[in-house]
């Protein structure tokens, strides 16, 4: 049985919801990166400081032109390739990582990863950062009136549901500077199974550049990751609570 809401009762926080993150990098494919992956795992996993070490990834998985470092008990995974660099926290389960864990993951990727492995291995002409945030509703009734609100009458018997959109948003510099097109992009992923009475959301952040970074020290990642935050909160959470949560038995 999930949390109940009553009379539209509105969701207050969604970190109450936040199941997982995913922080990645993209960059201009770079063939020399596969000659030294070896190299950038040891430069992540054994200095004396690392945050992302053995006890976060025990086990390192290679396979061509790609090393993910994982953890079979949690799930995390960090996966590096001659174009990305992505990490996944899954979040509220022990030993996993756990919500309040969140800003001190981030920061330790922007210092140990953004500024410390791509900078030393010269890593260059970024495309874009991304930052996901996964919820799992298990509110009662929410799950069919997500249904209901999106399909309404038109198609009858339908469970399962597999809906994806973006939203494009121009950031203020690029409008300014000239030769600069810049953007920020959001991504909604909403997942409806039939035999579970839940509803997954994931909410993917996106700064795209326009011409690419030259280096990664340019990648202005706290005020990215602020926005990003910012955005599920003035934004997201409005949406899911005008259009779903005020609905339940309406």
């Amino acid at each position: 049985m999930g949390d109940t809401i009553l009379g539209g009762d509105m969701i207050e926080k969604l970190e109450t919801y936040l199941v997982g993150i995913v922080l990645g990098v993209r960059f201009r494919a770079n063939f020399a990166i596969e000659d030294q992956l070896g190299k950038i795992t040891d430069t992540i996993l054994y200095p004396e400081n690392s945050f992302f070490d053995p006890l976060i990834f025990p086990r390192v998985n290679a396979s061509i032109g790609k090393k993910t470092l994982f953890n079979e008990i949690t799930g995390d995974m960090m996966r590096i390739d001659n174009s990305n660099i992505i990490l996944e926290i899954n979040l509220g389960e022990k030993p996993s990582f756990q919500i309040d864990d969140v800003d001190i993951i981030a920061s330790n990727f922007n210092k140990q990863i953004i500024n410390g492995i791509m900078k030393e291995f010269s890593i260059k002409e970024i495309m874009r950062i991304g930052f996901v945030r996964n919820y799992i509703f298990n509110l009662d009734k929410l799950a069919n009136t997500f249904i209901n609100k999106t399909i309404g009458n038109t198609l009858e018997g339908i469970n399962d549901i597999n809906l994806n959109f973006s939203k494009k948003i121009p950031k203020i510099d690029s409008l300014v500077e000239h030769d600069v097109n810049d953007y920020d992009n959001v991504i909604f992923n909403i997942i409806k199974r039939a035999d579970l009475e839940e509803i997954f959301i994931s909410v993917d952040y996106q700064s795209f550049y326009d011409p690419f970074l030259p280096l990664s020290n340019q990648i202005k990642f706290q005020p990215f990751f602020d926005k990003a935050k910012i955005f599920n909160k003035k934004n997201f959470l409005p949406w899911l609570n005008t259009n779903y949560v005020e609905a339940i038995d309406e």
